[in-house]
């Protein structure tokens, strides 16, 4: 058991923040990491025989919660400096990117310039020099926040860069806007016709797939009239739709009477298949892109490990073409840094499984699902720098990236909810405010096809109405509210779409 010590000033960050955090090894991986407070220090104990990155959540006046990182660290048996690190991580990271950038036209303003040089100044010599611990501990956490700060103005330097040079050619960015209608209650035309105005000033395209466990209630009794209903009402009123997941890789999303046979020969494989190609068969002529599988990668349905998960959505690509599909399929990545991995082993590191999508010509596309929160089902949110980082890696792949993304508006569900910290994550205005940040990283990166906000209206925890809760769904995460009002993160895509065809 190897272990990465820290040492910090009591205070400055919650406990609870603290053994949020994690170790990530080769190719940035997470590993199962135990996160103990011992003798006023931090310990990172894990199983690993090489460097690595320590990652522990952290505070912004602006961004809230968001994940830090140090660089690469050796395993010396020393103690480091949490912020120190942290500050040297997020250092090297902006100054990487940007200098990549550079390389492909991007010019940084003289302001820019000014303040990283003045950062960095900063830094090295708080870094060398023999100070207390308490004022260092001060001086670099003030170092950390410009930093952030920097990273959001050149984010948004390059957006508009890039938006500028795109646009040159063309009056709108070939991008497709979607809104999930999963769980939203639209039982007639007339509820549609509440939303279809601000719909169609925000988004092209709904995705209005029910889960199967919904769909397949009893063994070959599909209630189709759950889904006709939303596509029937959502095609007249000229959006494109976008259908799945097909399958979502979640136990709350299976049907009860499938949960018992998965360990039965190829019972799970024959049942998916059957159902996949129902639905191709009933809609296929109706459907603009599917949406194959979502959160295969942090599969949590026992018996399925993550090799069967990629072999089954393989075959499932395989067969869709096979029975005459021709449009673009979309394979899901659920919580692309990988932060399941601190639970368990799955087997396949971030790696092994692009090579697995890769090499299935079937798969045109990756969607990258960012659903941001802080509990078990999230992907922790991270500074705008980080987040393009990771679409352009995926991007690199040689597939279309899609991106789907939810922020919640309430603290609800939130495991540090009762934390002593004066920053709570979520609100309406932070909602908005990580709208537009997305939306502001997304479409300034050519990579990107698509962006999907996860879910049109509020699911609460308190609601009464159990028909209306996907379990594996994040709570108040809608752009409408349960009293059908608007929140202000709506309006982030109604000022996005202006620039989309």
């Amino acid at each position: 058991m190897a272990e990465l010590r820290f040492r910090f000033t009591p205070g400055i960050i919650p406990e609870s923040f603290l053994k949020t955090g994690y170790f990530a090894g080769w190719g940035r991986q997470p590993r199962p990491t135990e996160m103990i407070l011992e003798n006023n220090e931090l310990v990172a104990r894990f199983e690993s025989n090489s460097s690595g990155t320590v990652h522990v959540l952290w505070t912004n006046t602006q961004l809230g919660m968001i994940m830090e990182s140090t660089e690469s660290l050796p395993l010396y048996p020393r103690t480091y400096t949490l912020t120190k690190e942290l500050v040297r991580g997020a250092l090297g990271r902006l100054l990487r990117r940007v200098f990549e950038w550079q390389m492909t036209g991007f010019r940084p303003t003289a302001d820019f310039a000014t303040r990283t040089t003045a950062a960095s100044r900063k830094f090295s010599k708080l870094a060398v020099g023999n100070y207390e611990l308490d004022f260092l501990d001060n001086e670099l956490i003030q170092v950390l926040a410009e930093l952030n700060n920097l990273a959001i103005d050149v984010v948004k330097s390059y957006t508009e860069q890039s938006l500028a040079w795109r646009l040159r050619n063309s009056e709108k960015l070939p991008i497709t806007l979607g809104i999930g209608l999963h769980s939203h209650p639209i039982n007639s035309i007339y509820e549609f016709d509440l939303y279809a105005n601000y719909l169609h000033d925000a988004f092209h395209a709904v995705l209005p797939m029910p889960t199967w466990r919904e769909l397949e209630p009893q063994q070959d009794v599909i209630q189709w009239e759950l889904l006709e209903q939303k596509l029937t009402i959502a095609t007249r009123y000229g959006f494109q739709i976008v259908m799945g997941p097909l399958l979502c890789f979640d136990i709350n999303a299976i049907p009860v009477w499938l949960a018992s046979h998965l360990r039965d020969d190829d019972f799970w494989e024959r049942r998916a298949v059957k159902f996949v190609h129902a639905i191709v068969e009933r809609f296929g002529s109706q459907v603009h892109s599917w949406i194959l599988a979502s959160r295969f990668n942090s599969c949590n349905i026992p018996s399925i490990p993550a090799l069967r998960a990629v072999n089954l959505v393989k075959h499932l690509a395989q067969r869709m073409r096979m029975i005459g599909v021709e449009k673009n399929i979309i394979v899901g990545i659920d919580r692309p840094w990988s932060e399941y991995s601190m639970d368990y082993i799955t087997g396949l590191d971030q790696i092994q499984l692009a090579e697995l999508l890769v090499n299935c010509s079937e798969i045109d596309s990756i969607m990258m699902e960012m659903n941001f929160g802080i509990d078990n089902r999230s992907t922790f949110p991270r500074d705008p720098v980080t987040i393009g980082n990771m679409v352009d890696q995926w991007g690199f792949l040689g597939k279309k990236i899609y991106v789907s993304i939810t922020v919640p508006s309430a603290n609800s569900g939130d495991p540090l909810e009762n934390d002593k910290s004066p920053i709570k994550q979520w609100s309406e205005n932070m909602q908005q405010y990580w709208a537009n940040l997305l939306l502001n990283t997304l479409l300034g990166r050519r990579v990107v096809q698509g962006v999907f906000w996860g879910t049109l209206q509020d699911i609460n925890d308190d609601c009464e109405d159990t028909k209306l809760i996907e379990p594996y769904e994040i709570p108040y995460a809608g752009l409408i509210d349960s009293n059908r009002t608007l929140k202000p993160a709506f309006q982030n895509f109604i000022n996005a779409k202006k620039y989309i065809e």
